[in-house]
């Protein structure tokens, strides 16, 4: 085997940040005297530096467990990177999309309460393939929810971009009810007017989902690991307790496709992937090239 004749296969990657750390040592006269330890190990700041420098560097080890388990037997350890220059009359760029965490506003508590998750988060635990095997379940103890919040977790956004967030969130909160029959189900955002006009017919056979407009102060916990929030709705001020709270964000475009937009040439608008009324391809900058929309 191939590797077993070349030793451990290495592949160097030419952005590892930092050298690796050493070990302090005493010096060599303090050895002389003593059978004191020579190497005292790391102290805070270089076994930090270290520990980044571990994490980092994504080195293979040359196991080989890749090789043995690819079935198509695609892995080739000896092939060597080659550049193509391909001639093509149009492209069209599938865009992706990432859930912006970091416009979460620190009142919701997100990274702080375990019964507060992102959209995408209960995305991943509805899946049968996710974590919890398609269970709906409280992060903090495994239990059920009796009741689920879902709530707008970004300030002003554009209306397009608003309502991609908010249909997101209808969709997953009737997933939820398909799997708790029994639960509570409130979703709690700001501006539902436009989206309430358009949707009227589809949001009136929701089954027992709540849609409210209204804004949420701040997401507190209580006994239980259940989570308080304070609710401003219509002029009045209230609060209401819930098992889990799932925080609605923003779509918006990947890290990689903002570098190759930079490749190409192109701008894309914050909102410039969505598309409502089905498939779709959106023009950019240059008439060969076309994003696939968004729904």
């Amino acid at each position: 085997m191939m590797y077993e004749k070349k030793g451990r296969y290495i592949v160097e990657f030419q952005d590892i940040p930092k050298s690796r750390q050493h070990q302090i040592e005493i010096d060599v006269e303090e050895r002389r005297g003593s059978y004191n330890e020579v190497e005292l190990g790391f102290d805070e700041q270089r076994a930090v530096q270290e520990a980044k420098r571990c994490l980092s560097c994504r080195r293979c080890l040359g196991c080989a467990l890749c090789w043995a388990e690819c079935k198509p037997e695609a892995i080739n350890f000896e092939m060597e990177d080659e550049l193509f220059d391909i001639e093509a009359d149009s492209v069209i760029i599938a865009p992706g999309v990432e859930r912006a965490r970091d416009r979460i506003d620190p009142r919701f508590g997100f990274g702080k309460h375990l019964n507060v998750i992102t959209d995408l988060q209960l995305e991943r635990m509805l899946s049968k393939t996710g974590p919890s095997a398609g269970l709906v379940i409280r992060p903090f103890d495994g239990e059920v929810p009796a009741s689920v919040a879902i709530v707008q977790s970004y300030g002003a956004a554009s209306p397009e971009m608003h309502k991609a967030a908010l249909r997101f969130g209808i969709n997953e909160a009737m997933l939820v009810r398909s799997k708790l029959k029994q639960a509570e189900i409130q979703i709690f955002a700001a501006d539902l007017s436009e989206l309430l006009a358009e949707e009227q017919e589809a949001l009136s056979g929701l089954d027992r989902i709540a849609v409210t407009e209204a804004t949420v102060g701040a997401v507190d916990v209580v006994d239980g690991q259940s989570l308080k929030l304070s609710i401003e709705s219509n002029g009045k001020r209230l609060e209401k307790t819930f098992d889990l709270v799932v925080l609605l964000t923003q779509p918006q475009f990947s890290k990689d496709l903002k570098a190759l937009s930079k490749g190409l040439g192109l701008s894309f608008g914050y909102a410039s992937f969505l598309v409502e009324g089905g498939s779709a391809l959106i023009g950019t900058d240059k008439e060969q090239v076309r994003l696939a929309a968004q729904v």
